[in-house]
């Protein structure tokens, strides 16, 4: 082995070659919105221009990436938020939310979103290329009654993209669309349909409302309504392991061709196993991090053989009273947008899914669930977050929700 010190290049060096290699962008973005702060103007030009930022590869090189800085926005706080003008209100798209909401959740909503989503200044937040929000305003007692907007909400946020329908909503579509019920008239389209949509997925994580420009009709999404939820990660663990990592919580834990061995969720006749009686039969082994950790080795060593194949396949389990949840894992190419950043093999992701399964008397209903069958949905919900941490934790994965933004772990 040679004892000779690496050659030590300065990273001054280092930037000018990559100047030459030309891979960071100098030129402005021609989407650029001037503002009338200097110091905020100069943070959005270099957003816009993908201002260079050092990074270090894997392989230890020195390399510029173009990178979106945040502005900071602590000068931006709820107590400062001024009264909205309900005539604004009436003319524009409204989201509103409860007063407790960060902007910097939307923030992350919107980056979850959108590739160009970014703070344009304190208060103005561009979603995608023409379309953006601000906020916050304050809704107060006689702008709610103008606006008819919840009265739980008390913060609102203007959008501003332009109006672009077509023809009437579909009859078909009014029963189970919650935009199609909004825009019965007149159904948005392009960048405003595209707006909108996403706005809907914001409204139902921060349990907000969208109020429609021109109608006053209310987009309401059921913030419990999102129960799937869908882990993903570089690391593949077989049927075997994951049967075994979740066994002490759902005792019948089958291969789903087995599913005719589970007690029936759709005979009245027939007696399933109770929520206590499912919860007496949990047993939670003491050593359960030595088995996480145990699983994460194993399924590394498999990926590194030779003879590793990965197949698909899924699982079922009774979830008490009448539910179960079921249990799919495969290879996929397709990562959400708010995981874009991270990196899988190949540019291949093992997506775990993990979803509920409802009687028929549930399902017939969900668009809108009775007392009973909320309470059995968040019941379950709570079931498969503790399976999606679980995989999570044993394959270094991430969750995601139905509307594709991030879960943490509890």
């Amino acid at each position: 082995m040679s004892n000779t010190p690496p050659t030590r290049i300065p990273i001054a060096e280092r930037l000018a070659q990559l100047n030459k290699e030309k891979r960071v962008v100098d030129a402005p973005d021609p989407t650029d919105t001037p503002t009338s702060d200097p110091f905020v103007q100069f943070l959005h030009a270099s957003n816009a221009a993908g201002g260079p930022a050092l990074t270090v590869t894997q392989d230890g090189r020195l390399a510029a990436i173009n990178q979106q800085a945040s502005i900071d926005i602590s000068q931006l706080t709820w107590e400062d938020a001024k009264p909205i003008d309900p005539d604004v209100g009436q003319n524009h798209h409204v989201l509103v939310v409860g007063a407790d909401v960060d902007p910097r959740e939307l923030e992350a909503l919107a980056v979850s979103t959108w590739d160009d989503a970014a703070w344009l200044e304190p208060g103005l937040l561009r979603l995608t290329e023409g379309a953006t929000l601000s906020g916050p305003w304050r809704i107060g007692v006689d702008a709610r009654q103008t606006l008819k907007t919840p009265g739980d909400d008390e913060q609102g946020w203007i959008v501003d993209v332009p109006a672009c329908r077509t023809g009437p909503a579909p009859e078909f579509l009014l029963d189970t669309d919650p935009v199609a019920r909004a825009f019965s008239d007149a159904m948005p389209a392009g960048l405003e349909y595209e707006v909108v949509q996403a706005l809907q997925r914001f409204a139902r994580r921060l349990a907000g409302a969208i109020r429609v420009a021109g109608s006053g009709n209310l987009i309401e999404p059921d913030a419990d309504s999102a129960v799937a939820i869908t882990v993903y990660a570089a690391r593949w663990v077989d049927e075997e392991d994951l049967t075994d990592l979740l066994r002490p919580y759902f005792p019948d834990i089958t291969n789903e061709k087995n599913v005719d061995q589970l007690p029936p969720i759709d005979s009245p006749n027939e007696r399933v196993q109770s929520r206590e009686e499912l919860a007496q039969a949990i047993d939670i082994p003491e050593d359960e991090l030595d088995r996480i950790a145990e699983i994460t080795r194993v399924a590394d060593e498999k990926a590194l053989s030779e003879d590793f194949v990965v197949r698909g396949y899924s699982l079922v389990a009774s979830a008490g009273n009448k539910s179960r949840v079921h249990v799919t894992v495969a290879p996929c190419e397709y990562i959400p947008t708010a995981l874009r950043y991270e990196q899988f093999p190949s540019n291949t992701a093992i997506e775990y899914g993990i979803q509920w399964v409802p009687p028929q008397v549930y399902l017939n209903v969900l668009n809108r669930p009775g007392r009973a069958a909320r309470l059995e949905r968040i019941r379950v919900k709570d079931q498969i977050e503790q399976i999606a941490t679980l995989i999570a934790r044993s394959t270094a994965g991430h969750m995601v929700d139905e509307d594709q933004f991030l879960i943490a772990a509890q």
